[in-house]
């Protein structure tokens, strides 16, 4: 039976996955030109999908397990970029997002995909002290931006992992979920009022717009979007594989982030305008992927290799 890298990684296998985001992102294309948007708006897409490609083939040759060691600087990473978003101009008061030239590049959502990983190998390496300080520093700043949808998007995955953890007591538990929730109250208080962007956050009612059969298509391409993180857990999973526990934490993130979009103004990701969730999906590809991907991490687990069906 092929080990999990074998599948995920050999030629044909990934290319097939790093395609996924394609429909969606020329379906909103489409539908934003129909309403009177150029599709050079979607420029950074394609830019960051070509990149975000590159990246995750890049991810599916690392080590597994060295890629796990670094939890630690992966964490701290995670929060120097979200603090970064403050040494660019707000828009509206909002920070958000890195300034490269003409790209407003959304941190949150590249970042967070990192934030679960370094999360599961803190808990996974017996460092829960860490782990919720991950979450809280990681919601603070969300509620400094503030980003109500990604706070929340956030929580949805630290639930999965602090929850799932087996060898973690409930203390632990409570705390990590409970100061990720915090995050999201601090986040709301703190709500944004900016306007949404028709081609960004509102891509889906401009699919509506163009009938039934046009929203199904929209619904069926950002549904594609979850199937890496579904079929990683599904296969993890059957293997008795730790790593069940990320991939499925990586799933509830992508599908909070897709949730808000109809809660506030929040970007719809892949399908609506816009470089960062993009290039934060393909890093949650590029984890899913990586080489030698496997729950070892100290004893954690006494299966020596997964199998990804």
């Amino acid at each position: 039976m092929m080990s999990m890298p074998g599948r995920w990684c050999r030629s044909e296998a990934a290319v097939s996955w790093v395609a996924l985001p394609l429909p969606a992102m020329l379906l909103g294309a489409w539908v934003a030109r129909a309403h009177g948007v150029s599709v050079k708006a979607f420029g950074t897409n394609l830019v960051a999908a070509v990149f975000g490609m590159g990246l995750a083939v890049w991810l599916a040759r690392r080590s597994w397990s060295h890629l796990v060691r670094l939890a630690p600087g992966i964490a701290a990473a995670v929060l120097v970029l979200l603090a970064a978003t403050f040494l660019f101009p707000p828009v509206e008061g909002v920070h958000r997002w890195l300034s490269l030239g003409p790209v407003r590049l959304n941190a949150s959502v590249v970042a967070s995909p990192w934030a679960m990983l370094a999360l599961w190998g803190l808990l996974q390496g017996g460092r829960p002290g860490l782990a919720v300080g991950l979450v809280t520093g990681t919601q603070l700043l969300h509620g400094a931006q503030p980003d109500a949808g990604q706070a929340l998007a956030l929580l949805a995955g630290v639930l999965v992992l602090f929850i799932g953890a087996r060898s973690l007591s409930w203390g632990w538990k409570v705390a990590g979920g409970g100061l990720a929730a915090m995050g999201v109250a601090l986040a709301c208080m703190r709500f944004d009022s900016l306007e949404a962007v028709p081609h960004v956050e509102r891509i889906i009612h401009l699919a509506a717009a163009r009938g039934v059969p046009c929203l199904l298509a929209a619904l069926v391409a950002l549904g594609l979007l979850l199937l890496p993180m579904v079929h990683g857990a599904v296969g993890l999973r059957t293997a008795r594989s730790d790593s069940a526990l990320l991939a499925g934490a990586l799933g509830a993130y992508w599908l909070g982030t897709l949730a808000v979009t109809e809660w506030g103004n929040y970007p719809v990701p892949v399908m609506g305008a816009g470089a960062g969730p993009v290039l934060g999906w393909y890093c949650t590809l590029g984890i899913l992927l990586c080489r030698g991907a496997q729950a070892t991490l100290g004893k954690s687990t006494s299966v020596p290799a997964t199998t990804l069906r």
